[in-house]
């Protein structure tokens, strides 16, 4: 039950994310995740950093798409600037949009990758669809509301990792 929360991959932010990994393992779809993974939860655009790093994605000849647990008008305002697909109100860990994902873009799990920043949210349902999975460390320290209820959970689940020797917070892959 536990490796469910163990990343395929560990981060620190987003600007570290090995592009060439993907494609060399015939990733045809990034999905990300926007709060505290690529700016805070309460950035409304897209940072000049982002838009590099999705230009980046796709100059790699892969797909990138949001996915969020935020509003569906907050994802969309989001995404709208950067001109890519996105499923806001994703309801993560639960597998419905991630299927959705993988019918809307005819790819298997094995050609998706996902990139969060919460245990319980981002890895924990990728890692139960099966889609290779990277954590990075959240961004900044402050959450909305269910995020911080989350995090207290998350910090438990990262020392019972550690114990396991299957993940040290701040010791990371790439």
């Amino acid at each position: 039950m536990l490796r469910l929360f163990k990343p395929d991959h560990y981060i620190e932010n987003f600007q570290q994310f090995n592009l060439e990994r993907l494609k060399e393992k015939g990733i045809k779809l990034l999905i990300c995740d926007i709060d505290n993974t690529l700016v805070a939860h309460d950035e409304p655009y897209p940072t000049k950093e982002v838009v590099s790093f999705v230009k980046k994605v796709r100059s790699m000849n892969i797909e990138f798409v949001l996915i969020s647990n935020n509003t569906i008008e907050r994802s969309e305002k989001f995404a709208k600037h950067l001109e890519v697909d996105f499923y806001g109100f994703a309801k993560k860990p639960l597998k419905t949009t991630y299927k959705k994902i993988l019918n809307d873009y005819n790819v298997s799990v094995h050609e998706l990758a996902s990139l969060g920043d919460q245990l319980l949210t981002d890895v924990l349902g990728s890692r139960r669809m099966k889609i290779d999975t990277t954590l990075a460390k959240p961004l900044y320290a402050s959450d909305n509301g269910y995020t911080k209820i989350n995090r207290r959970i998350e910090n438990l689940i990262y020392r019972l990792l550690a114990r396991r020797n299957y993940l040290i917070r701040g010791v990371y892959d790439e």
